[in-house]
């Protein structure tokens, strides 16, 4: 322990000036990771990186992001990569568009940046299940993040394909990859054991990773979940470090390596019903965290640098919160691309403490406001049905039964003679609209309490009994084998009519990848409907859309899921790319779950649109929340 110590007090006396002049060239590098230092070709150098994501930046600003990410005085970018991008359907790899891991670092090389790339296979970051396939949920008895051979060799044959993609582009081979992250936070769901993650690192280094691998824990409760998970040549990394405490007990755990802190926040998520976070996200704060990392040597790197959108069905839970649709997390590059306040404060820091001379900040992209739009089409939900069900069952099926990915499940039920009782729905997973002959008589989610899944019915006459049920994203903070039965989307425990389970059902697939209105009402419609307009564009630019007037669903321009809205708030904009735009005419579809507005159309700004919050009666981000449902009748 002295040792550690007098190591810290001599990194404290030392003004970080220790920046590499040393540039991905194609030419092979030395990397190490030794004597509490990061080497390149033996020259000492700190890490200094900012964190993005596939899948919430468009490929088309890809070198955009990066550029700005040299400008600001970055020497490295970190990227997560997700498995359940790269492999939608089990045994069907995507290494394109928005998952082209090879052109990213490619851009990096090109613009003189090193990379670090994070592919899981869990990684959290608020997206669908942290990144893990929604088709291992097909297979509840394999128990995910754990040492079960059947998750291995999914992780093993998802690891090499990966792999194969970035090989010749380790630092080593003349590429700029420096290090490659071994999963996410374990320690905070299992703190104890280590078999998994020394079962995975051998995986990683059986596909071929044979750099420099490090894991990252947090704090939890002010105590660091990192002992277990030391292992020899594996770096051992700190997320959140930021004073001495932290920093000592780092340096103890690297046993001589480096202290790195993968992620040092420039604020935080945000769930809907929440206020949009303000946690790390001021400037002075952002500038005091970087100027002790700095000061100390430190390798670091902000999470977000750009932050962006969570576009489409894309978004994880904490816990049962869905998370907000915007993930611009006060980064230094804000959802739109533009540069910020914390952008030229940390490019002006970074200038002084190592002594560097960034390039010039790109030009800014254009963000600009639309005419309002009038959404003149509208089609109830209901009406574009497929003719047959996906599926006919005894019991509601799973969403992951029907092989369906995100989106809705509709189930129905017919009663001939009219159906009268205390309807109740069980384990609705996650937001369920209940109708009658087509007419919404409740609507039950866990946030509004164990009594909003209990439904009274008196019909006379034929009755069509509908459910529509809406993922609103598998859970991705706190994952383990003992959540994962929350990936199961859909009406998991069936329904019950006064205490007698309904059997017989429809369930109509309903993923809603590109929805269309395929026959207007003239009609005024309530209940779930969708809505479509057009709208003239002459240059294509970025824009916020204002969803104010809405309640509750999601919104494609030209064929592109933008995300979901919520009157909850407090986020009431989505956020349209200008690469989804085009000269001349352009389509909006809006699926609206409540009633549709009085007036059909939205407006547009140049920033996001922020209310305040509608807080759920139920707290959602706790694994104790109650279930919507009541405790079943005795017999």
């Amino acid at each position: 322990m002295l040792a550690v110590l007098a190591a810290l007090s001599l990194a404290s006396a030392a003004a970080a000036q220790s920046v590499t002049r040393i540039v991905p060239d194609g030419k092979p590098h030395k990397f190490e990771a030794r004597d509490q230092k990061f080497f390149i070709d033996g020259d000492p150098t700190m890490i200094v990186a900012g964190e993005m994501h596939f899948g919430r930046v468009l490929p088309e600003d890809w070198e955009t992001r990066i550029r700005q990410a040299k400008a600001m005085g970055l020497n490295t970018v970190s990227f997560y990569l997700f498995w359940n991008m790269v492999e939608p359907r089990e045994g069907e790899f995507v290494f394109t568009g928005m998952t082209d891991v090879r052109r990213v670092l490619k851009l990096c090389a090109d613009n003189g940046l090193w990379a670090i790339l994070r592919p899981g296979p869990y990684c959290c970051a608020e997206v669908e299940y942290g990144g893990i396939p929604w088709w291992t949920a097909k297979y509840p008895d394999v128990k995910i993040r754990s040492a079960d051979p059947k998750w291995l060799e999914w992780s093993r044959r998802y690891l090499a394909k990966v792999h194969e993609q970035v090989a010749d582009l380790d630092v080593s081979k003349g590429g700029p990859l420096l290090m490659v992250q071994v999963e996410n936070e374990i320690g905070i769901t299992a703190p104890a054991d280590n078999t998994y993650m020394v079962a995975l690192t051998k995986v990683f280094r059986d596909v071929g990773f044979g750099g420099q691998l490090f894991t990252c824990n947090p704090s939890v409760g002010g105590e660091w979940r990192d002992p277990a998970y030391r292992m020899p040549g594996v770096l051992s990394a700190r997320n959140g470090l930021r004073n001495d405490r932290d920093l000592e007990q780092t340096l103890t755990a690297a046993n001589g390596m480096p202290a790195f802190a993968p992620e040092i926040y420039t604020a935080w998520f945000s769930g809907w019903g929440q206020p949009i976070a303000t946690r790390y996200a001021g400037v002075e704060q952002a500038r005091t965290w970087s100027t002790y990392l700095l000061d100390h040597n430190v390798s670091y790197c902000y999470y977000m640098f750009f932050g962006g959108t969570t576009f489409g069905f894309f978004n994880g839970t904490n816990e049962y919160l869905p998370v907000q649709t915007s993930y611009d997390y006060s980064a230094p590059v804000d959802e739109a691309g533009r540069t910020t306040e914390k952008y030229r404060m940390i490019r002006q820091l970074l200038t002084d403490k190592l002594k560097i001379a960034p390039p010039p900040i790109p030009a800014e992209p254009a963000v600009a406001a639309l005419p309002v739009i009038a959404l003149k089409e509208q089609q109830a939900l209901l009406d574009t049905l497929p003719a047959k069900p996906t599926r006919l069952s005894a019991k509601p099926l799973a969403m992951e039964e029907l092989d369906q990915a995100y989106g809705l499940v509709l189930y129905r039920k017919k009663f001939a003679a009219g159906v009268k009782g205390t309807l109740e729905l069980r384990d609705a997973m996650d937001y369920a609209v209940v109708m009658v002959n087509g007419r919404t008589v409740g609507k039950s989610f866990r946030g509004y309490g164990p009594e909003s899944a209990r439904i009274e019915l008196n019909e006379t006459g034929p009755v069509t009994l509908d459910v529509l049920v809406y993922n609103l994203g598998r859970i991705s903070v706190v994952v383990s084998e003992r959540s994962q039965n929350r990936a199961r989307k859909g009406l998991i425990g069936g329904a019950w009519l006064s205490g007698a389970e309904l059997t017989g059902w429809e369930n109509f697939s309903l993923p809603m990848e590109n929805p269309k209105v395929t026959k207007t009402s003239t009609a005024a419609l309530t209940g779930p409907a969708l809505h479509r307009g057009t709208f003239t564009v002459a240059e294509p630019a970025g824009t916020f859309l204002d969803l104010r007037n809405w309640g509750f669903g999601a919104v494609w321009v030209n064929g592109h899921n933008l995300g979901r809205y919520w009157d909850r708030g407090a986020l009431r904009s989505l956020f349209v790319p200008s690469h989804w735009l085009k000269r001349g005419e352009n389509e909006i579809v809006v699926l609206e779950l409540h009633d549709s507005p009085k007036t059909a159309e939205i407006a547009s700004g140049t920033k996001i649109i922020e209310e305040p919050a509608v807080a759920f009666a139920v707290r959602l981000d706790r694994a104790d929340a109650p279930p919507p449902r009541p405790v079943p009748a005795a017999n």
